[in-house]
């Protein structure tokens, strides 16, 4: 699975950074989380701030997601 994430350094990202890193210790996974540049973020149509892609796939955007939100999330595309 490829977990990439755009974001800017403002507080509603870095939470939604730090609940996916929770999200994916407690799910005992081994992936790691990229971070996409502005000029990828353009390419893929991103508008807003933070955004989950998992494997090509927008997943959220925008939402600042629980740890168990991105549990289920994370779950649902393994």
């Amino acid at each position: 699975m490829r977990i990439r994430v755009y974001s800017t350094y403002c507080a509603r990202c870095l939470s939604f950074v730090r609940n996916l890193e929770e999200a994916i210790k407690e799910l005992n996974m081994d992936e790691k989380i990229e971070k996409i540049d502005l000029d990828t973020a353009i390419k893929m149509n991103i508008r807003s701030s933070p955004t989950l892609i998992i494997d090509d796939e927008i997943k959220s955007s925008g939402d600042v997601l629980s740890v168990d939100e991105l549990k289920k999330l994370l779950k649902d595309n393994m």
